[in-house]
């Protein structure tokens, strides 16, 4: 009879001083084994993730004591010798020793490796942003995005039109410089347009990239493979919703698409699938226009369409916002149908979708064109919610899944992970992972691409 082999969780937490030199090196790290519980969450719309990880009472850390004597209290239980540079024989002594109200202090490095089986993979790089050593030691930490709040923006000022992401993060105005952030080499095929910057305040360099997503243009943090240092880079992408011109984000080898077999990896399902009648679809346009003012539009089905009447309307603008009479003179623009009457049609029976136009300062005939276009290939049929899997994948957040569920097929296709939520623990290993509609349909599988767990 065959025996199922058993899977063991393994953890190992390093935490220690920052190295000014190299940001993902840990100077004189201790070494945890032992957790009660721990918690990453992560999202492509959110710069700064962040870590949670508590210790029961009595948790015993692992230490290297450099010299020839043992402090009292500690168990040195391995010693070994090591030559320096200058020549110089130093002792080290490895110890084991237990936790106390003085063993971590704000703002020390933390790196968090989560596996099975002795198989870890690196699943979070940060600061320890807040140590509550009350009933229990709990860590609270921020990810290496952390060290952009601490870091100054330069005060500068763009033309009215052709700022690049890749010339605001590279040597033209040097928004990373001194940071040890780089741009991910992904990131620059799109050469995505952000639209005039202008700063004359006293930003951060955090305060700047995240304000970037009322734009619809996310930036977090990604692992570069090119990167010398290891150092995680500046990833910047539009999710689908947002753009058909730039759907994709930074990719690399760790990008997937995983193939995620409902009757193999998930542990719970909260999806929900959602079958749109086009009749009650409508889409949200919004727009930047050259005013620096946002301006919207939705269109939805003409419910009297004749297709056999040249002069019949497919589609219908409602709810469109004015754009300004002064821009309105200066681009010579007609204005958005509907945008005339100040009465906003009731659309609570039907399903709004968003979309937000890639290109900045457009004027509203353009924005309206662009709407139904994404209305016409809008996917009406997908799936929302999230799915909690085991810890087989150690997914981040803006990968692709791919899902297949033979009970229920409408599931199946490709999809971006829009949010990760890792648990890891007494509870076992999870990760909950938050979907956005499906992006691709697929009805044949092959041999399981993606199903590694790499």
């Amino acid at each position: 009879m065959a025996v199922n082999s058993l899977d063991v969780l393994c953890c190992r937490i390093e935490v220690g001083d920052a190295d000014a030199a190299n940001p993902m090196n840990i100077k004189s790290p201790i070494v945890l084994t032992e957790v009660l519980q721990i918690e990453i969450s992560e999202s492509y719309k959110q710069l700064i993730g962040t870590a949670k990880v508590t210790f029961p009472k009595g948790t015993v850390f692992q230490s290297t004591i450099l010299g020839n004597t043992t402090p009292e209290g500690k168990d040195a239980s391995r010693v070994t010798t090591e030559i320096m540079q200058d020549g110089v024989l130093i002792e080290k002594r490895t110890a084991q020793t237990q936790m106390t109200k003085d063993t971590f202090k704000i703002g020390q490095r933390i790196n968090i490796k989560l596996g099975y089986n002795g198989l870890l993979k690196n699943m979070f790089d940060g600061y320890v942003t807040a140590y509550n050593s009350d009933s229990r030691f709990e860590l609270q930490c921020e990810n290496m995005a952390y060290k952009l709040k601490l870091k100054q923006a330069p005060k500068f000022e763009t033309p009215v039109s052709g700022t690049k992401i890749n010339d605001l993060l590279g040597e033209k105005y040097g928004l990373l410089k001194d940071t040890g952030f780089q741009i991910h080499g992904d990131t620059k095929k799109f050469d995505i347009e952000i639209g005039k910057i202008k700063i004359t305040d006293n930003f951060t360099i955090a305060d700047i990239l995240s304000a970037w997503s009322k734009y619809k243009v996310y930036c977090f943090l990604k692992y570069d493979e090119n990167s010398p240092d290891k150092m995680p880079a500046i990833a910047v992408g539009r999710p689908y919703s947002s753009s058909k011109s730039q759907p994709v984000f930074p990719g690399g080898q760790d990008t997937g698409p995983f193939q995620i077999r409902f009757n193999e990896h998930v542990a719970a399902s909260e999806l929900k699938v959602l079958k749109v009648d086009p009749k009650f679809l409508a889409v949200q346009g919004k727009a930047l226009g050259i005013d620096e003012k946002f301006f919207e539009a939705t269109v939805r089905l003409n419910p009297e369409y004749d297709p056999n009447n040249k002069d019949s309307k497919e589609f219908q603008t409602v709810n469109a916002t004015q754009i300004s009479k002064k821009t309105h003179k200066v681009t010579g623009n007609t204005t958005a149908e509907g945008a005339d009457t100040k009465t906003k049609v009731d659309l609570s029976t039907y399903t709004i979708v968003p979309y937000m136009s890639p290109n900045m300062r457009i004027d509203s005939d353009k924005l309206v064109e662009e709407t139904i276009e994404y209305f016409k290939n809008y996917n009406l049929n997908g799936i929302t919610g999230s799915v909690t899997l085991f810890g087989d994948f150690g997914l981040t957040t803006a990968v692709q899944v791919e899902l297949v569920d033979d009970r229920n097929p409408s599931k199946n296709g490709t999809y971006i992970v829009e949010e990760v939520t890792t648990t890891f623990g007494t509870g076992g290993y999870r990760q909950k992972i938050t979907l956005p509609h499906k992006i691709k349909t697929i009805t044949t599988y092959g041999d399981g691409k993606g199903n590694t767990g790499q």
